[in-house]
This record gives C-alpha cells, sequence and structure tokens, in this order.
C-alpha cells in the first residue's frame, strides 16, 4: 500500500468526453484523475472517511486543475491547487482528485468533500 493522502474531491463529469489516457468517459467505470501524466493507468484506493465506504479505481485522466503536480501525486506534498490558483493561475476550487461518476457514487458522495486515496 502506498501513502494515504486526504484531499478535497469533485466529481469528474464530463460522460461522453475523451480522457488523457484516450478513455471515453461514461459512468461505470471507477476511475479518477490525478494532476500527473505520471499516474496514468495505476490503481488507487479512495475512501470517504466520512461513511467509510472505499473503492478501487485506476487513474484515466489528469487533474483537476494542474498536470504536473508530482510533488503532490508522489512526494506526500499538498495539492498545488489548495492554494486557489493553479499552476496557469486560474482560480480552482482547491481539489487534489477528480472522481468519475461510479467511483462518487460508490462512495456515496452529494457535494464535494473529503476523500482519502492511496496507489496499491
Amino acid at each position: 500500500m502506498g501513502r494515504r493522502m486526504t484531499v478535497k474531491a469533485t466529481r469528474e463529469g464530463l460522460v461522453g468526453q475523451t480522457t488523457a489516457s484516450g478513455y471515453v468517459i461514461d459512468p461505470l467505470m471507477p476511475f479518477v484523475a490525478l494532476p500527473s501524466h505520471k499516474a496514468l493507468r495505476r490503481f488507487v484506493r479512495v475512501t470517504n472517511p466520512a461513511n467509510g465506504a472505499s473503492v478501487l479505481a485506476i487513474v484515466l485522466d489528469v487533474g483537476p486543475w494542474n498536470t504536473a503536480d508530482d510533488r503532490y501525486v508522489f512526494e506526500g506534498a499538498r495539492p498545488q491547487a489548495e492554494s486557489g490558483k493553479d499552476s496557469y493561475g486560474r482560480l480552482t476550487n482547491r481539489a487534489g482528485i477528480d472522481l468519475g461518476e461510479a467511483v462518487w457514487k460508490a462512495l456515496r458522495l452529494a457535494d464535494n468533500a473529503d476523500v482519502e486515496w492511496e496507489f496499491l
């Protein structure tokens, strides 16, 4: 198991659009987005600490906000997007992970919330 991180999660949505890995988003695949191309196709466990729900997912997209936040994804730094601006200067919602529809539902989320994630 990898290092566990607690960060704000948002819902990716975007059904029918193509991710950075070439996957066409559908509501069934349990996937997430992390802000590093190096994380693509790696498996993670995502847990909702509020209710204990947990799901295994694959990283199929890059984001939210940044595309090269390797210090956060691999070294345990806080997500750069938590600062309120991304590396391009855009205002962020401070999220460190985007959740595909299947992950969002499995965690029983109703709104953006803190989740824990770790590489498997």
